[in-house]
């Protein structure tokens, strides 16, 4: 079986084409307790716009809701579920990061699961996506100046599908929060010096042309709980040509957003082939969705909506846009709890 020919039952698992709404049932919860896995670092931490949220609708659940670093000892069996949710040091500190998934690989209560987390934390997945057939924004890969040089050669060259403005974006693979991004014209020797900083820093060099409606419209990230659609918001631009920041910091601004029947779509075929990814390197069962992601998505020249990233471990869900949001990941969550105790 290939991941591109099995594909998930999605109908057991999402309401249909629209974001869920309304009440949902949080009657049942007993002793629960849940772990949500972040980082002891607070200059990170203070960044965690869902946390308010979160913590009124555990409690509400009546759910013992906990934060833990992955850097401190914990009792992570005690747990009913343990959900990774901000460890957002995880670019400075790979290799230790990346050594605590394999410590608590064994948890069947991890979610989402530890190999799938490895995967994801590296955005070299979206070739792996691309090939199995996710409209994805082109991307080139360098591990050398060489490569870097042919990547942006070839951009310059020519018109590269996607929506290309004679720009380029530069990143490494590894990162969150825009760090070492930067937007440049694809002449621009910056693009070639942030190249060579993160290979100096031992990171492999993602490159893909500046897509031209992210700069006009910002991108869509759509979010799904338990492989539903719950609810997806805007992202404005942030990135500057040549390499700063819109405003001079780094400042999402995010609005609530209604996603075309197109957005959804594409957002269902990520989290097929996704899911189809997990179940065939045996991450996941055949039948069980991802506890959450977040795919994010912009319009190309062409009008497909491509993604432009699939976070499956550490995104923000941007609660306060959705005032049913909150509920809807405890009713997740406690779905997921359950069934897991229910296989122990």
């Amino acid at each position: 079986m290939t991941p591109c020919s099995h594909r998930r039952r999605v109908g057991a698992h999402r309401l249909g084409d629209r974001p869920v709404t309304g009440a949902v049932d949080l009657s049942y919860a007993g002793s629960m307790r849940v772990a949500f896995v972040t980082t002891d670092d607070p200059s990170v931490t203070d960044e965690d716009v869902d946390r308010p949220a979160h913590e009124r609708a555990f409690a509400a659940a009546d759910i013992d809701l906990e934060y833990r670093s992955w850097t401190m000892a914990a009792d992570w069996d005690a747990y009913d579920l343990v959900v990774i949710r901000s460890p957002w040091d995880y670019p400075e500190r790979t290799v230790d990061f990346l050594a605590w998934l394999r410590s608590v690989e064994h948890l069947p209560t991890l979610m989402n699961p530890a190999p799938l987390i490895s995967w994801n934390l590296d955005k070299r997945y979206l070739a792996e996506l691309d090939h199995a057939g996710v409209p994805t924004v082109p991307t080139g890969f360098a591990d050398s100046l060489r490569r870097v040089d042919a990547l942006l050669g070839a951009q310059a060259d020519r018109s590269r599908p996607g929506g290309s403005s004679g720009e380029v974006v530069v990143k490494p693979t590894i990162s969150a929060g825009s760090r070492n991004t930067g937007r440049f014209a694809v002449d621009d020797p910056a693009a070639r010096a942030l190249a060579e900083l993160i290979l100096g820093a031992g990171g492999t060099v993602m490159i893909q042309p500046a897509i031209a409606s992210v700069a006009e419209r910002g991108e869509v990230g759509v979010i799904v709980f338990d492989g539903e659609i719950s609810h997806a918001i805007v992202k404005a631009p942030i990135l500057d040509v040549g390499g700063t920041l819109l405003g001079g910091s780094y400042r999402e601004a995010i609005t609530a957003a209604d996603p075309t029947p197109a957005q959804r779509e594409a957002t269902m075929a990520a989290v097929d082939v996704v899911a189809s990814i997990a179940a065939h390197k045996r991450w996941l069962s055949d039948d069980e969705p991802l506890l959450y992601g977040r795919y994010d998505l912009v319009s190309l020249n062409d009008g497909t909506e491509a993604l432009l990233e699939a976070e499956l471990f550490e995104p923000s869900f941007f609660l306060d846009t959705d005032p049913d949001s909150p509920a809807r990941f405890v009713e997740a969550v406690r779905r997921r709890a359950i069934a897991v105790a229910e296989r122990r």
